[in-house]
């Protein structure tokens, strides 16, 4: 299966860093023979860029945010959405952290503005049960499942009839799945329910999955039809489900359904992050006094002003 990219919601990922607070003009970070750099001087030379706004904009954001919502954010989840990100990239997690300019500390950092940014959206979001319990009946919990995948339906095919005359699921995932990231495992996902990103797990192969009880496997090839970017041509997968969860209760699931609906907004509405960030910026009566960064939160305050 292909990997999830590295998502921080609303923010935009830089490459640079910016010295914000405890500067001197007389404190320099870098001497030579030819002149020395001071903090200000990099300071000044910073807030100019692109990047620089930006990180600027993240910190004032967080600085609002965290007042009011700071409680809301679960550092267990944060440190379980890193560890699951390290765990997923395996060796290549820091050169791919590096590609997007971030260490593994900024990437944390992200993850945590992305937190307390949907924890504060959410706090102000009213919820009726009647969608609530729309969104309960529509959510499935965590599977386990396998797959093999194979680049035409009659490899699956045969795939299907090997496994049916007596082949281990695994050795023919081993032998004969396309899918680099899972064959080793002997086809083996990572758990997931009906939340996952389809850039983590195909919609088709997860759809097929909740299908099936604990212990089947698709009886016939599942399409998974060409997208012309990630993939080129059509690929064929076969299915195993491993496992089911059982669902919890309703009132058990409740938070969770919040969240679920959130993002559904969210994804709905590209602006409705930036609006809702501009009017708690214009909440806290925010006031820029460097010249060079007075249009730094532009984009969050006139989203918030055409509503």
């Amino acid at each position: 299966m292909k990997k999830g990219w590295l998502v921080f919601g609303s923010l935009i990922i830089i490459a640079g860093g910016l010295v914000a607070f405890g500067l001197s003009s007389g404190k320099n970070v870098a001497t030579s023979d030819a002149g020395s750099i001071s903090e200000q001087k990099l300071y000044d030379s910073l807030k100019k860029t692109s990047e620089g706004k930006q990180t600027f904009a993240n910190l004032m954001i967080k600085q609002v945010l965290q007042k009011n919502y700071g409680n809301k954010v679960d550092q267990k989840d944060i440190d379980q959405q890193f560890s699951d990100a390290k765990k997923q990239y395996g060796a290549s997690f820091e050169s791919t952290l590096q590609s997007s300019g971030m260490t593994p500390d900024s990437y944390k950092d992200n993850l945590y503005l992305s937190a307390l940014e949907k924890a504060a959206y959410q706090a102000n979001q009213k919820f009726t049960n009647k969608e609530l319990q729309k969104a309960y009946d529509a959510y499935t919990p965590n599977v386990s499942a396998s797959i093999i995948k194979t680049a035409s339906e009659e490899d699956a095919k045969n795939v299907i009839s090997d496994i049916k005359g007596g082949t281990d699921f695994a050795k023919e995932a081993k032998d004969k799945s396309t899918d680099t990231a899972s064959k080793d495992k002997g086809g083996k996902l990572d758990k997931f329910d009906s939340t996952v990103s389809s850039s983590v797990v195909n919609s088709a192969v997860r759809d097929a999955a909740f299908k099936l009880k604990a212990g089947e496997m698709s009886e016939s090839p599942i399409k998974v039809a060409a997208d012309g970017t990630t993939s080129t041509s059509d690929s064929y997968y076969v299915i195993k489900l491993n496992s089911k969860d059982k669902k919890a209760s309703f009132a058990k699931l409740k938070e969770k359904m919040k969240g679920i609906i959130v993002d559904e907004k969210l994804n709905a509405d590209s602006t409705a992050m930036q609006t809702f960030i501009g009017q708690q910026l214009n909440k806290a009566n925010v006031h820029i006094t460097d010249s060079d960064l007075k249009n730094a939160l532009s984009t969050y305050t006139e989203a918030a002003s055409k509503k």
